[in-house]
């Protein structure tokens, strides 16, 4: 009998069957913790580490850190999805996507896995870092984003993403805080550059998905107000998110006019600014999907040129 005929024996075939379920039940772990979102935490984290300045390439400090604000965020987000999982298993983008309205986490298994999340970031911010004030910070993040945003303020007020863009601001301040265990107007700073983008960023992926957010009973802007006042909306603040930028070296005395950050959040910012006016005039015919990626996209380069300045300076403001 020829080889390419022979069963395969079973012991490799269940070790090919375990192989992937190990796989499926890894990535559906990182989708409890909206690993993308966290990634961006991470780096803008980082991005104050980095203007902080005493660590900024002193790894074993650095990457405890960094493994934190994961933490943090995959707990925070994991709890999102454990309160909103029946609303996800309404909505076409989340119903097959994520793990626990297809039944492929339970509740208690995203529970057990939120809480050691948790416990091992906030382990780290006091035995490692030392941090009571990064600890606490971070503690606040989870709180404010999975029960005050998630269960209160999001299923009843159109701005809910206005008030909610606090958690996914706090990356800067619990990095700068394990650093120094004390607080500065840099991350204070980055922090509201942060709270100002999270807004025109949200509302854009909004627009698309407002049949969605309507089916799920989600008050989000475009279903309360319309895409009119939406557009509107995300020019405004993309206004006041871009002349934030520009004043955040003058406000913070870290990165001058000839900085990399400051080329970066004038080019990009007028780029930002012109898109959404468009957006806003030609509502109708434009899609905003481009600007939602756009954003992230400007959100990232604008913290990178906050590190590539930092490290060019070599040393704390």
């Amino acid at each position: 009998m020829s080889e390419s005929i022979v069963p395969e024996p079973v012991e490799h075939a269940g070790t090919a069957s375990w192989g992937h379920r190990f796989r499926v039940s890894l990535v559906d772990l990182l989708v409890l913790t909206k690993y993308r979102i966290t990634l961006v935490a991470l780096f803008t984290g980082y991005a104050a580490i980095a203007v902080e300045g005493h660590h900024a390439l002193d790894w074993p400090i650095v990457w405890p850190c960094l493994v934190a604000l994961f933490g943090i965020g995959g707990a925070a987000n994991t709890l999102n999805q454990i309160f909103e999982s029946r609303k996800d298993a309404i909505m076409n983008r989340t119903k097959s996507r994520r793990p626990m309205p297809t039944g492929r986490i339970t509740i208690a298994q995203a529970w057990t896995f939120a809480a050691i999340q948790f416990i091992t970031a906030e382990g780290i911010l006091l035995y490692i870092h030392h941090s009571p004030l990064a600890a606490a910070l971070g503690c606040a993040t989870l709180l404010y984003y999975s029960f005050f945003y998630t269960l209160f303020l999001k299923p009843r007020h159109y701005l809910n993403i206005v008030i909610g863009g606090v958690p996914g601001a706090m990356g800067p301040l619990i990095a700068w805080a394990a650093m120094a265990n004390e607080l500065a107007a840099a991350p204070l700073a980055m922090f509201g550059l942060i709270f100002l983008w999270t807004p025109p960023h949200v509302w854009a992926l909004a627009i698309k998905l407002k049949d969605d957010y309507a089916r799920a009973g989600i008050p989000m802007l475009p279903v309360v107000k319309g895409v009119d006042e939406t557009t509107r909306q995300i020019f405004v603040y993309t206004v006041v998110m871009v002349i934030a930028t520009l004043l955040l070296p003058v406000v913070v005395g870290v990165f001058n006019a000839n900085s990399s950050y400051f080329a970066i959040a004038v080019v990009l910012g007028a780029v930002f600014l012109a898109w959404t006016l468009v957006l806003w005039k030609h509502r109708p015919v434009l899609p905003t999907m481009p600007l939602f990626r756009f954003s992230i996209v400007y959100i990232a380069a604008l913290f990178l040129g906050m590190v590539v300045d930092a490290m060019a300076r070599g040393g704390r403001p």
